[in-house]
């Protein structure tokens, strides 16, 4: 049932801030932060949300704030540089995660 929603999240979302240097109210991660091999659906939502302009990254999600449902996405490129971005869940997924907890 989770992974249902997951996709519809992959669907609809939208970049809000980005860049190298971590936006409000994100917080700076570490090469470390990238080593768990089985991400959490936020890490693959920010991938879908960020293939076009910067792929062939590894992505997590953190920091999810409600009520807009705006969530943290950093990726980390094969040299180790960090790209930060804050992406919005659609309306849709946002409503199915809150149900949810």
């Amino acid at each position: 049932m989770m992974t249902s929603w997951t996709c519809l999240a992959f669907l609809a979302a939208i970049a809000l801030v980005s860049g190298d240097k971590p936006p409000f109210p994100c917080t700076k991660v570490t090469g470390t932060s990238f080593r768990n091999t089985s991400r959490p659906p936020f890490g693959l939502f920010c991938e879908e949300v960020n293939n076009v302009t910067h792929p062939n990254r590894t992505w997590i999600g953190f920091n999810l704030k409600r009520p807009h449902c705006t969530l943290c996405c950093a990726g980390k490129d094969r040299t180790g540089n960090i790209y930060y971005n804050v992406s919005k869940l659609s309306t849709r997924s946002c409503s199915n995660l809150k149900r949810k907890h």
